[in-house]
């Protein structure tokens, strides 16, 4: 089965070897980041709903898109990819996630580890009239033809067809309140992919066999389509 994720705003260049292949959906991202490049800085930090600085930094990356590509796995840097820690990997885990991971993507659609991106903010929520959705959702119907694993976050989760979809979720538990707490949920779906590159598997006995961090199985309500991971032995986030 492949594994998907969700893309990171944060990006930051890490070394690779395996060789570059290109995005299958290059071209409407080349004409995405080209509408995009027509806006001005306060307009960017309107649409954005962000500061002044990230504005000026996301106006940047589309005068510069095209110039400096990196492949996708090793170019974001957010929270779920830091914990999947891709320069510590083997070459044949790297290579195992080369070939089983992919990236749900605003603006590329559909992301190979090795699919060369360039720098770039965008996500579903910012209000662009030609950023289309119902696109890519058409798209990860056609391409997602067979069972795979769902580790991304609810905005990019809602795209996939849930007839193929088996979702693993963490949840903690703190003084009795059992909730997915967003910033851990990204720590340990990093820490479960990773987990997969390492067994070089993703059969469902590898998919319920996971055990890290104080994550034990909720056997009683998971599913096959639903598979539930929880934390329960801590009294504060501070303890996860």
């Amino acid at each position: 089965m492949k594994i998907i994720i969700s893309p990171a705003k944060k990006m930051n260049k890490k070394p690779y070897t395996n060789i570059p292949t290109i995005p299958m959906f290059n071209q409407r991202a080349n004409k995405l980041a080209s509408c995009i490049k027509e806006y001005k800085i306060g307009d960017l930090q309107k649409a954005f709903k962000c500061s002044n600085k990230i504005a000026q930094q996301v106006f940047e990356m589309y005068k510069n898109f095209g110039k400096i590509t990196h492949p996708a796995l090793f170019l974001y840097d957010g929270i779920q990819y830091k914990n999947i820690g891709v320069t510590t990997l083997q070459k044949e885990e790297i290579n195992f996630l080369s070939e089983n991971l992919l990236i749900a993507d605003s603006l590329y659609g559909l992301l190979r580890p090795t699919d060369l991106i360039s720098p770039y903010r965008l996500d579903f929520k910012t209000k662009f009239p030609f950023v289309n959705k119902d696109f890519y959702q058409k798209q990860f119907k056609k391409l997602l033809t067979s069972p795979f694993v769902n580790l991304c976050s609810k905005e990019f989760g809602a795209l996939l067809p849930p007839e193929q979809t088996i979702t693993i979720h963490f949840l903690q538990k703190i003084k009795g309140t059992t909730k997915s707490y967003s910033t851990y949920t990204k720590m340990e779906r990093g820490r479960f992919v990773r987990y997969l590159a390492k067994k070089g598997d993703t059969s469902m006995e590898t998919l319920l066999s996971y055990s890290d961090n104080r994550y034990t199985l909720d056997g009683k309500n998971s599913t096959e389509k639903n598979i539930i991971y929880i934390a329960s032995d801590f009294h504060s986030l501070n303890d996860i």
